[in-house]
């Protein structure tokens, strides 16, 4: 306690207090040295994190440190001399000059905190104490040097005070100079702001710890030493205090002068090693075009050296045009500031000291600096580039030719496979339909078989073919993906059966009942896949497993069996097209190897994932992912339009093979029409100038003149003579997309493909000779109550319906261009042609069998000689009204016709029609087919009446399209066993 007594004031101490004043002049000017010297010291503690090297940063915090300290110092003492006491006091000079010490203590930890980049708050606590309680020390130990006739003592409460304010000021202070870091002040606001801040802390501890001193005593006179004036000394300390602050931040100032300067002497030299060695050649250029810098690979891309470019205009580097254009670039940037090539990439071409051109990429950059601009160019020699993009340009013209070459090699195949199998294909169709003994049927029938086996395999290399093009397009219509797998598997069930396999179809009950994806072509993958699986397996299970993916649209299909396996070397070419397991493999079970190659084409086209894994002996597993989007139950499509029987008609067959002319002739004359055959072109124009025909079929291949020129040449004849057009179906073995092209080019109305399909065929000319779709046709007609047609009349004057019809298309398919009546809608109609249009439409509709027509043309025509006009517009609307009627009537009504046909077909019971109908379907998802099978089929169709059915299954076997024959044949087994449920056969 007397320790504390000999410090703080004691209750019972009852002298008298002295009692002091502040010089305020000497105050203020206090605070203001305590403020800049924190200012000079925060802006060293800057200096000092900038520097690069340690000991340059301890000797910014040193001698900030001592500047600070020695700052704090002065304000303690200005502050002591603003005291005015009414006795004499002196300083002990030792404990004076001591007390600094704290003061650049505490500066030095200050200093050592503000200059980290990262300080963490335990830092800036523990740095706030340590400042704060130097200041203190520094503050009591200079008044602890007083020497006066008073005792000095202290309040405890106002002295603890200094020292927590003097901490907590001292804390503020640090942790406002790193929070200004995050603001948008410049460096000097936030020295000023935190500099501020610090003063305040060192001053406000000084006045808190005068205010918490007591003097007690009695007041003495003035001893006889000199008494120096507070104010000048205040003021000689204060001016020494700030001239070592301003010079220690200013010998900081010249040391980071120094240190910035090597630092850029260093990354001079750094951008300059960069620069030379430097791939790309990189010009500097001024607002002149002066050349003022040229590095090593600028030297080697142009050919000059750096000291004969330096200081010249770099339009030397170009040639002309911009050799003479480029300063007005220049001036033109500089004057609009137009940026249009200025960080712009561009290729463009230079010129070397030889003379020769350098094709380069140019980037130009811009230096903004004060005063004129510079310009730096960045030059990439793309003379390796243009010979790569011409290498690449040359390599892909020739993958293209090879493309054409193999696409040209198709065709012709096509074609040259095709002629023979039309013949073929064709006679063994017709002897089949002949009374001919069980033999010779047989034999016919392996011939047959045999040749759309030949045709499905052409079918398969053209569809390999498309794939790779990317030219099959897949269409998405809503469908079941259960009933798609139980038609698959129960059409192969007969197969399996036969090996007496476990065949067996498990889906999750999870499992979506409608999708919306392509049904056929997904049916073709497990056709292909699961009819595989049967085939190369000979005995045990073939299992296919549905099941949908969680959480995703995906549809998985595993197929399983128990066959013969693959090596692993076997393996890795299973989806190579033409390719199986081995020679022997092929021998032993058939096959092109195409199957699974397509599947998996088609499965990638889909978007999904074709994987397979297998053990030789053991089995193996596909297993197919299709992304599948849930879809709706769909809605049944209208059964296709029937082949219509068309009227005994003239036809024109052009064929340079008698084989075909010989098999069109057979098959067209079965349908009562007159054939008359020519095998070139010059026989074809000779024949169609001589005689009437009413369709002419080409044959696109012959010799001399072929179908094309023949068709061209006809049309212009016709255009000569003012014809009606012929009807022209051009006829080719060959199927590619660009024949088609090229027919109607030529002129053709139609196309038919060989081999011979005689219902495609005949749906053809009835498409182009604008015969209804529906119903037979007779000659033997009579005018409808409503029709504006005079049939009988027009087929009088005509002598054929076919070309009754077709004049009556022709004319109204001319009829804006020939007899314009559009000249009614103008303003002031010129009468002159709208005359002239009613006196031709007059003419013609009475050699059509339109009396109406030609009876109100006539009506027309005498009123508008007569000049009365007036309502002339309506009446010409109801005769374009009439010629809508007649189009109307001519696609969908037509005359009334009759047809019978006396041929007379086998019926066969429900029962064998299903079983045959079941031999068929397995044997066509094998890429095979039952001739037997399909002559039954065919012939309970017809006896049963369900004619468009037939025709759409010859139309799809004939052509090899067993994926659309499949999905025929199981909706007729299908629909078939849905009436034998309800009707079960008797047998008597």
């Amino acid at each position: 306690m007397r320790i504390l007594d000999q410090f703080f004031i004691s209750a019972d101490q009852m002298a008298p207090f002295l009692v002091g004043s502040y010089n305020s002049g000497l105050v203020i000017l206090s605070l203001l040295v305590a403020i800049f010297s924190s200012g000079m010291a925060l802006q060293t503690a800057h200096i000092a994190r900038m520097a690069d090297l340690r000991i340059h940063r301890q000797i910014a915090i040193c001698t900030g440190a001592i500047a600070l300290g020695g700052g704090i110092w002065t304000m303690h003492f200005i502050g002591m001399l603003a005291f005015e006491l009414c006795t004499s006091v002196h300083y002990d000079p030792a404990i004076t000059m001591l007390s600094v010490l704290p003061s650049v203590g505490a500066s030095w930890v200050a200093l050592q905190i503000l200059s980290q980049a990262r300080v963490q708050r335990s830092h800036l606590i523990v740095g706030g104490i340590l400042v704060g309680l130097g200041i203190g020390t520094m503050h009591y130990s200079g008044m602890a040097a007083m020497r006066m006739a008073p005792v000095l003592r202290y309040e405890p409460i106002t002295f603890f005070l200094s020292i927590v304010l003097a901490v907590v000021l001292a804390t503020l202070a640090l942790w406002i100079r790193f929070r200004l870091h995050r603001t948008r002040l410049t460096l000097l606001q936030r020295v000023v702001i935190s500099g501020i801040v610090l003063g305040l802390a060192i001053s406000g501890m000084h006045y808190t710890g005068m205010a918490a001193a007591r003097f007690i005593g009695q007041t003495t006179p003035p001893d006889d030493m000199i008494i120096f004036n507070s104010t000048f000394a205040s003021m000689v300390l204060s001016t020494f205090t700030i001239t070592v602050t301003v010079l220690v931040t200013a010998a900081n100032g010249l040391l980071r002068y120094r240190q910035l300067f090597l630092k850029m002497e260093e990354s001079e030299s750094h951008n300059r090693a960069i620069v030379d060695t430097a791939i790309d050649g990189i010009i500097t250029i001024n607002s002149h075009g002066t050349i003022l810098d040229f590095n090593h690979s600028a030297e080697r891309l142009f050919g000059w050296k750096a000291g004969e470019v330096l200081g010249r205009n770099v339009n030397m580097l170009m040639p002309e045009p911009d050799r003479s254009r480029h300063d007005s670039y220049l001036s033109n940037y500089l004057r609009t500031n137009d940026p249009k090539i200025i960080g712009v990439g561009r290729d463009v071409t230079g010129l070397r000291k030889d003379g020769s051109l350098l094709p380069m990429r140019l980037a130009v950059g811009k230096v903004r600096q004060p005063g004129d601009p510079l310009f730096v160019g960045f030059v990439t020699d793309m003379s390796r580039y243009k010979a790569l993009t011409e290498s690449l340009r040359q390599s892909a013209e020739k993958a293209e030719q090879a493309a054409q070459a193999k696409t040209a090699f198709l065709a012709n195949m096509s074609h040259e496979i095709r002629t023979p199998l039309n013949a073929i294909i064709g006679f063994s169709d017709l002897m089949l339909n002949d009374q001919i003994n069980a033999q010779q049927n047989k034999h016919l029938a392996i011939i047959n078989q045999s040749a759309h086996s030949l045709l499905a395999l052409l079918n398969d290399i053209l569809d390999t073919t498309k794939l790779e093009r990317g030219s099959v397009e897949l269409e998405q219509v809503d469908f079941s993906l259960i009933e798609l797998c139980n038609q698959v598997v129960a059409s192969l069930r007969l197969a399996a059966d036969a090996k007496n396999l476990e065949f067996r179809l498990n889906h999750a009950p999870e499992l979506h009942q409608f999708y919306k994806g392509d049904p056929m072509r997904i049916q073709q993958v497990l056709n292909n896949l699961i009819g595989n699986a049967i085939k190369f397996t000979q005995s045990g299970a073939v299992h296919v497993d549905v099941n949908p993916e969680p959480g995703r649209n995906t549809v998985s299909i595993r197929v399983t069996d128990t066959g013969i396996g693959m090596t692993p070397e076997q393996l890795r070419h299973v989806f190579t097209p033409f390719t199986q397991a081995d020679v022997s493999i092929s021998r032993r079970f058939g096959g092109t190897g195409l199957g699974v190659s397509i599947a998996r084409q088609l499965v990638d086209l889909m978007g999904g994932t074709l994987k397979v894994e297998s053990t030789l002996g053991v089995g193996s597993v596909f297993e197919v992912r299709i992304p599948l989007e849930p879809g709706k139950e769909p809605s049944l499509s209208p059964d296709d339009q029937p082949v219509p029987r068309l009227p005994p008609l003239r036809i024109l067959v052009a064929d340079d093979i008698s084989l075909n002319q010989e098999l069109l002739t057979l098959a067209l004359e079965q349908h009562g029409h007159s054939v008359t055959v020519a095998d070139n072109g010059h026989k074809v124009l000779e024949l169609l100038s001589k005689e009437d025909f009413d369709v002419a079929l080409l044959d696109v291949h012959m010799p001399e003149m072929d179908g094309l020129e023949t068709a061209r040449r006809w049309r212009e004849q016709e255009r000569r003579e003012a014809r009606l057009p012929l009807p022209l179906i051009a006829l080719t073995a060959s199927v590619m997309e660009s024949d088609r092209h090229a027919a109607q080019e030529a002129g053709m109305n139609g196309f038919a493909t060989k081999p011979l399909d005689l219902p495609s065929l005949l749906q053809e000319i009835a498409m182009v000779m604008g015969l209804p779709p529906t119903g037979p046709l007779e000659h033997s007609v009579e005018p409808q109550e409503s029709s504006l047609i005079d049939w009988e009349l027009g087929l009088s004057l005509w002598g054929s319906q076919v070309r009754l019809r077709r004049a009556l298309l022709s004319f109204l398919s001319d009829l804006h261009t020939r007899y314009p009546l559009d000249e009614i809608k103008q303003a002031s109609p010129n009468w002159e042609i709208v005359l002239g249009s009613l006196h031709g439409i007059r003419g013609t509709a009475g050699n059509l069998g339109l009396p109406q027509v030609s009876a109100l043309s006539a009506e027309l025509e005498e009123k508008i000689r007569r000049g009365q006009t007036r309502q002339m517009r309506r009446r010409i609307e109801q005769l374009q009204e009439m010629f809508n009627r007649i189009a109307h009537e001519l696609g969908h009504n037509g005359p009334p016709t009759t047809y019978s046909d006396a041929q007379q077909v086998v019926v066969h019971p429900p029962d064998v029609a299903l079983n045959n109908l079941h031999i068929l379907h397995s044997s066509v998802l094998l890429n095979e087919l039952d001739e037997p099978a399909l002559q039954v089929v065919c012939q309970y169709l017809e006896s049963t009446g369900q004619t468009d059915t037939l025709n759409d299954l010859n139309k799809t076997i004939d052509v090899f399209d067993f994926a659309q024959a499949s999905l025929i044949l199981s909706k007729l087994i299908k629909d078939l066993n849905a009436s034998l449920a309800k009707d079960p056969p008797r047998h008597e």
